[in-house]
């Protein structure tokens, strides 16, 4: 039995593993001492190949995990020859899971592989029974994740604060489960309000995407470029930025749009509530808006989309994308 999980939401597809490795012990090993982990960046193929025919110890199968071979294994040959060895065996007793985290953007489809490091083992792990994609949840998708954890752990929160727990994490899950646990702990029992999350929430909305809106705005594309490189050398991940991105400018394409329909004098709450939009979402996004004609906005929002389609799709490189982005704009 082969697991492929790969993608870029790399906390369910943890979660996903943790899970596989708990169900083998639990019905299969209990000591765990069938349970061996290879680091695929370094990964030799005789390595690779001890692992799945050493015979289990006193159990029915082992569990072999090998982390991030696709990713960051530079070696072609290695690849080859590990497709050749789970491609010309049976491996009845042992349980494969292939766990990627470098594979942003490139969907897991019955679909031959365009990425020419990979070839035939990525080809063949994606026609697996148990491959799984974890793509970057969307705003609603996030919000019935964060419901779902808050229910699982018997705790009550008030549909004003999940929206703005979820707006301020973003689709970032390690964050989000974070900020659960944070407060879970501080709520003691008690059922979580805004205030509660304002208090303790630490924004993912930080300065450098105002930064970075307010860059492409003025036209500043070095600073934007820049902008960009930063947030990418400190680990955010590309489709990761482009959804922040993508969810700022779709705030200032919905405040735009209000204002062009009813002007500019409305209360501030009354606008939040007409959108959607959290007080803090919109304080800061009104400080923005100006710069931006509802033209514009049309444009860039189209522009993200379909850099966004580009991705998943495997058409060009993320990172020369969010360039793109920048230079056409």
């Amino acid at each position: 039995m082969i697991f492929f999980l790969a993608g870029p939401d790399t906390f369910r597809s943890r979660r996903k593993l943790a899970e596989i490795r708990q169900k083998f012990i639990t019905e299969i090993d209990q000591s765990a001492i069938n349970i061996e982990a290879l680091n695929g960046e370094l990964l030799e193929v005789n390595t690779f190949s001890n692992a799945v025919f050493t015979p289990p110890f006193l159990a029915k199968k082992r569990l072999i995990i090998v982390e991030n071979l696709l990713g960051k294994n530079k070696t072609a040959k290695t690849e080859t020859e590990i497709f050749e060895i789970i491609n010309g065996h049976k491996l009845d007793d042992v349980i494969i899971v292939f766990w990627e985290g470098e594979l942003a953007g490139k969907k897991i489809t019955k679909k031959k592989s365009t990425r020419k490091h990979s070839g035939q083992l990525l080809a063949r792990l994606k026609q697996e029974k148990y491959a799984i994609d974890f793509p970057l949840l969307n705003s609603a998708a996030v919000v019935k994740f964060a419901s779902a954890e808050f229910a699982r752990k018997k705790v009550a929160i008030e549909a004003a604060a999940i929206k703005l727990l979820t707006d301020l994490t973003g689709n970032d899950l390690w964050q989000l489960n974070s900020e659960i646990e944070k407060l879970t702990a501080f709520a003691q029992g008690k059922s979580i309000t805004a205030a509660m999350v304002s208090e303790l929430v630490l924004t993912k909305l930080d300065d450098d995407i105002f930064k970075l809106t307010d860059a492409i705005a003025q036209q500043q594309k070095p600073l934007a470029i820049k902008l960009i490189s930063d947030q990418l050398q400190a680990g955010t991940m590309p489709t990761e930025l482009l959804a922040k991105i993508t969810w700022q400018f779709r705030n200032l394409l919905l405040v735009r749009g209000f204002i062009e329909a009813n002007g500019g004098g409305y209360p501030a709450s009354r606008v939040a509530y007409q959108l959607g939009l959290h007080p803090f979402v919109l304080s800061k996004t009104s400080q923005q808006v100006k710069n931006f004609s509802l033209a514009d906005l049309k444009n860039k929002y189209q522009n993200l989309l379909a850099i966004d389609h580009k991705i998943k799709t495997s058409q060009a490189d993320p990172e020369v994308l969010l360039d793109l982005l920048v230079i056409k704009n």
